[in-house]
């Protein structure tokens, strides 16, 4: 039994599903917009996402009370001279009262396992919750990025900067890499 059915067998009434972007209705794009600025009290906006609408949301639910949610794109990024293709995770975060329950460990099972039947190289996002991701697998890469600055729906050109927080998980075994990281668009 996976981690996430012993998850949901130990919390009755939890459910967890991705949806495509273009399916989500107005009351759950109002549950998510509370949910993610309750998390990320310093990144508010009057929307549901930060940046640039993910194609994908997976949502964790307790009956009908949102508890757990993370935007997805799928896309294809430059590394070195290697094409990958990666599924970003945006905005993942968790309600407050219910963290430390085994939410995120159980979307972050649920979200690799949905990858590993898809044409899906890594999954990768950006955070500094270096002991969480490390126990899910995840490798932490520094390099040089390129990306597309994208702020209140204007762009500002490419980014190139080092970062230090990007995290990647391999879903076919696969080595990350080496060279610098073109996002071939905005930063998750």
């Amino acid at each position: 039994m996976n981690l996430f059915m012993v998850f949901i067998a130990q919390h009755k009434g939890e459910s967890v599903q991705i949806t495509p972007e273009i399916d989500i209705d107005q009351a759950t794009h109002a549950a998510i917009q509370q949910l993610r600025n309750e998390s990320f009290p310093k990144h508010q906006v009057a929307r549901s996402y930060y940046k640039q609408c993910p194609h994908l949301r997976l949502l964790a639910y307790d009956g009908d009370t949102l508890t757990g949610h993370l935007g997805l794109d799928y896309r294809r990024i430059r590394v070195g001279d290697s094409v990958l293709k990666v599924l970003g995770v945006i905005d993942f975060c968790v309600r407050e009262q219910v963290r430390g329950t085994g939410i995120g460990s159980a979307m972050l099972t649920y979200l690799n396992q949905y990858a590993q039947s898809r044409a899906v190289d890594f999954i990768m996002l950006i955070s500094e919750h270096e002991t969480f991701y490390r126990k899910h697998g995840f490798q932490n890469i520094a390099a040089q990025h390129h990306w597309l600055m994208i702020h209140e729906h204007q762009n500002f050109g490419i980014g190139h900067h080092w970062l230090n927080d990007l995290w990647v998980c391999s879903i076919q075994g696969a080595p990350w890499p080496d060279g610098e990281i073109d996002w071939l668009g905005y930063l998750y």
